[in-house]
């Protein structure tokens, strides 16, 4: 069943939210009062929630459409107003060993090129531009998320 593919915890929508959600769902209507399964994805992301690819296969299992209490139902159990300078914070302190806000650039330039969306190299020397370079070849990672958050 839907609960069953749902998160535990549960977070009421503001009314705000609702309407952002109600106009969505109304965007993509098939039928009255009704979405397509296969719309689910993008409904769910328009106020902000982000599940992945295979988080909507999941919820779409098995179904045809949605109806609009179930969609709400959906989106109190995903996580929506994401604050995309936190999740950046946390990818980069994987390389931040010492805590310091710094990064090896030449490792930074290597992951860029080849894990997941790759940039190209022209990409990659344009972002390297952006941060502030010391003396031991590393790079201030917190002038390229203030870079990707002012121009998302």
């Amino acid at each position: 069943t839907l609960k069953m593919l749902m998160p535990a915890w549960k977070m009421p929508l503001s009314e705000a939210d609702k309407r952002v959600c109600v106009e969505a769902f109304r965007l993509k209507e098939s039928q009255p009062g009704l979405v397509s399964a296969g719309d689910l994805g993008e409904i769910l992301r328009i106020p902000g929630a982000n599940p992945t690819e295979d988080e909507v296969k999941r919820l779409t299992a098995g179904k045809v459409h949605y109806k609009l209490e179930e969609y709400l139902a959906l989106l109190e159990h995903l996580q929506v107003h994401v604050d995309p300078a936190k999740e950046l914070v946390d990818a980069f302190s994987i390389f931040d060993i010492d805590g310091t806000g710094w990064i090896d650039a030449s490792e930074f330039r290597t992951v860029l090129g080849n894990l997941g969306e790759r940039l190209d190299a022209t990409e990659i020397e344009e972002l390297m531009r952006v941060p502030e370079h010391d003396l031991n070849g590393r790079i201030n990672y917190k002038d390229i998320i203030n870079f990707i958050v002012a121009n998302k």
